[in-house]
């Protein structure tokens, strides 16, 4: 005799009612996201707007001035050269401030979100593989694409990698070579400074600091002011720095921090380190060291070495 199937309970009219409530709630929620969203990309929009008017109006301040100085030409002609001047420059930044206007606007925020948390992986991994705290950058002149890479050793007692092995993330040399090689934050950053460069860049401390801080606070606008300060005996460069964006400087591979490191190294062509500390008078103080070993390449490898020189060549029978 088989048995009866269990009946189902019916829904009751407050079980459908409540259902039907969080259908509406949720349709409810997502039409409300959505005229959040909208109104986010209109917000968007009008901050854009908002800033390109702001350089189309400087652009026209700059014809009006311009065009002014060119009347102002033919009505006082004692003055004409420096009117000509006058018009010729208020022209010419017209053009350029109208034809440069940015077509996208990133918020300082953004981009120090997106920094920090490029860093924070970056330092996770440090932290995982258990490396060491000092940073190493290496100038890559075999690798054109690249000014330099960021070497940090496993060891205490290491030694700085040939730039060939330092194309792979990991470094699997001898014992002391042996760490990971990161792109810094800083290469694209001189490749742009080399770029707009106006002669040529310098070989000493002093000519390569001076470069790179006025590109680091009228270039980058990444720093509000910079103080220089070279100690050739101990071959570092301290350099203290005013309101350095994208926060604190001690995060891994700072772009202000960075760029002076990856410019050291390629102007001085030898590895550098970089140290970061506090200061009352500045907000930080980076300095950069180049006491660090030549790369093994720059080595001689064919040189002989003072105990293969004294060593007595064997006789023969």
């Amino acid at each position: 005799m088989s048995q009866p199937e269990p009946s189902k309970p019916d829904m009751t009219a407050d079980d459908t009612d409540q259902e039907t409530d969080i259908v509406r709630d949720r349709q409810t929620l997502e039409a409300e996201l959505e005229v959040l969203r909208e109104e986010n990309r209109r917000l968007r929009g009008s901050y854009a707007r908002a800033k390109q008017a702001t350089f189309r109006r400087t652009a026209v301040g700059f014809f009006v001035v311009g065009g002014l100085s060119l009347v102002a030409a033919f009505v006082f002609p004692a003055l004409q050269t420096i009117f000509i001047a006058f018009g010729g420059t208020g022209v010419f930044a017209g053009i350029v401030t109208f034809y440069l206007t940015p077509e996208r606007f990133v918020s300082a925020s953004v981009s120090e979100t997106v920094f920090n948390t490029l860093a924070d992986v970056e330092q996770h991994l440090v932290s995982e593989l258990e490396l060491q705290t000092e940073t190493i950058y290496v100038p890559t002149a075999t690798h054109p694409e690249t000014a330099a890479r960021l070497f940090v050793p496993q060891h205490v007692e290491y030694t700085v990698p040939d730039p060939e092995q330092l194309g792979e993330l990991f470094v699997t040399g001898g014992e002391a070579e042996q760490g990971i090689s990161l792109p810094p934050t800083g290469d694209r950053l001189y490749t742009e400074f080399e770029q707009a460069m106006s002669g040529t860049f310098g070989t000493d401390p002093e000519a390569i600091a001076t470069q790179l801080t006025a590109a680091l606070s009228e270039q980058f606008e990444l720093v509000d002011d910079t103080t220089i300060e070279i100690d050739s005996e101990n071959r570092t460069a301290s350099i203290a720095i005013d309101n350095p964006a994208f926060g604190t400087i001690h995060q891994l591979d700072h772009p202000v921090v960075s760029l002076l490191a990856v410019g050291f190294a390629t102007g001085l062509e030898r590895p550098v380190t970089v140290d970061t500390r506090d200061d009352d008078r500045f907000s930080s103080v980076v300095t950069v060291s180049w006491d660090t070993p030549e790369q093994p390449s720059t080595r001689s490898s064919d040189a002989a070495t003072p105990e293969q020189e004294m060593a007595p060549t064997p006789e023969t029978d």
